[in-house]
């Protein structure tokens, strides 16, 4: 079963890497910890759009496709603003520990959020 789901879960692992560094912009970010401020949530809404893209380009259904997508972009907008919201709390830069260690937290639970959409699908 590993074996059947590798390929779908190394395109997860790509889209992740497309959507939250090479096209997240400084707009995005700057309004990710405002709750449901469209500017925050066009991040997590192209994130769902990928997963979307991916899950019907291995064949899976419209409808599969488009829930998964929508599950993918509520659990990753939730993640970000918690993320966002404990870094301005602590008042945290990338100089201090705990700021690596929450965005650690946030990546680990974003590629947990992959498995689980793995899990539903296969």
């Amino acid at each position: 079963m590993f074996h059947d789901a590798l390929p779908l879960f190394i395109g997860f692992l790509t889209k992740h890497m497309i959507a939250d560094y090479y096209m997240q912009y400084s707009w995005m970010i700057k309004h990710k910890g405002t709750y449901g401020h469209w500017k925050g949530m066009a991040h997590s809404e192209f994130h769902g759009f990928l997963t979307f893209a991916l899950l019907w380009w291995f064949g899976f259904g419209f409808f599969w496709s488009v829930a998964m997508g929508l599950l993918d972009a509520v659990i990753h907008y939730h993640i970000d603003w918690t993320k966002s919201n404990l870094w301005k709390a602590k008042k945290l830069g990338p100089n201090d520990q705990a700021y690596w260690m929450i965005h650690g937290t946030d990546q680990f639970l974003h590629l947990m959020t992959y498995v689980f959409i793995l899990h539903l699908s296969l």
